[in-house]
């Protein structure tokens, strides 16, 4: 008998939009919930639109954060909308939602309503700057809030030029801690009530943000460009870039003789990571001036020969074109075969075949008779 999947049977609704709800709720989606993502009929869900690009006129981005679903599409301000509404969140386990504390009000969605529905209902808030305080009704986008975290300012440049991180890390962080939420919350389902998760972009950063935090409560004072670790930087080689780490003492010296630079190991500037911190530009120069005519490949080889942390700077091509790279895939209807990073997660059940994206309202029509109507408004008689 096959083991069933670890969220089997749970039904999942994802009323969220663009990125940290819709990640979230794939993720549960992964492990065998049912998950029915509600969008609007004029468009769907915004990232539905994000380029560049497209597979036969499916975004990427959109296909990339929304696999394992079903698609309702529901026009939320309509009447005609609410019995099913509150159909679904009766039926349902789990609602995810993003809107602004007045826009879920308007909507129905706060958890005072939905809870009036289904008592046990876990209902999982996504914000920007969460339910209460000044901000509460800002619109937060992970560029804001990436920002306002004080992130974009830790990662400038030594002109001090500002610098987003690449990918929406705001939103990626914000979508595991609320799946975290959730998983939890199922861990205590047997409560007489449900609960009211809440998660806000802008604390989720922050609290990912483990050494840049503490750095400034310790000191009072703006942690130093890079990392608070020395060397774990850039160097370039002959033939490119390479990455190198010493992490610990111990890494310290393997590397040094490594390199050929057992000097380094006498001289008080380097003895510890303290003093290479404080005398971070010397530090590098000699690393840069021991490394810079060597191959990557011949630098990449001695030091992984002497277990020193070391890596390529892959582009992004080569990064998933490697042989280390997990690449998953699903047949979509009209995208045809889409590549995904699949979840990182081994040693659970996978689902098997993974679900495509749908495409906007395609489950709408099958849901709706499940309710019971024939179509919005009209309820199927008994």
């Amino acid at each position: 008998m096959l083991e069933p999947l670890a969220l089997e049977g749970l039904l999942i609704l994802d009323f969220s939009r663009a990125v940290a709800g819709p990640f979230c709720a794939m993720l549960l989606g992964d492990r065998g919930a049912r998950v029915i993502k509600i969008e609007d009929p004029k468009g769907g869900d915004e990232s539905r639109g994000w380029g560049p690009v497209y597979l036969e006129g499916e975004s990427t981005y959109f296909l990339g954060l929304n696999r394992n679903k079903e698609s309702l599409a529901l026009d939320l301000k309509a009447a005609e909308s609410r019995p099913v509404v509150e159909a679904l969140i009766a039926r349902a386990d789990v609602l995810i939602e993003n809107f602004r504390p007045e826009a879920a009000a308007r909507l129905g969605l706060s958890y005072a309503q939905t809870s009036a529905v289904n008592p046990r209902i876990i209902h999982a808030s996504i914000s920007g700057f969460g339910s209460a305080g000044p901000e509460a009704n800002r619109p937060g986008y992970d560029l804001i809030v990436q920002a306002m975290s004080g992130l974009m300012y830790a990662n400038r440049q030594e002109d001090g030029t500002p610098h987003r991180v690449a990918f929406p890390v705001t939103d990626i962080v914000t979508g595991l801690f609320a799946n975290q939420a959730i998983l939890l919350a199922l861990l205590q389902k047997d409560r007489p009530r449900g609960r009211h998760l809440e998660v806000g972009l802008l604390d989720c950063l922050q609290a990912s943000m483990c050494s840049l935090g503490p750095m400034y409560f310790g000191s009072g004072e703006e942690p130093p460009i890079g990392s608070a670790i020395v060397p774990y930087h850039t160097f370039l080689c002959a033939d490119g870039r390479v990455v190198i780490g010493a992490p610990n003492e111990r890494i310290w010296k393997r590397f040094a003789k490594a390199v050929g630079r057992e000097r380094w190991l006498k001289d008080a500037r380097f003895a510890s990571n303290k003093d290479r911190c404080a005398n971070k530009q010397a530090v590098l120069a000699e690393i840069q001036e021991a490394v810079v005519h060597m191959t990557r490949a011949e630098i990449l080889e001695l030091l992984d020969r002497e277990e020193v942390p070391c890596g390529p700077i892959h582009t992004v091509a080569e990064a998933y074109g490697s042989a280390r790279a997990a690449v998953g895939s699903y047949e979509h209807p009209t995208a045809g075969t889409v590549k995904v990073s699949p979840n990182p997660i081994k040693g659970l059940v996978e689902r098997t075949p993974m679900g495509p994206a749908p495409l906007l309202g395609e489950h709408t029509a099958r849901i709706l008779e499940e309710l019971g109507y024939s179509g919005l408004g009209e309820r199927t008689p008994e």
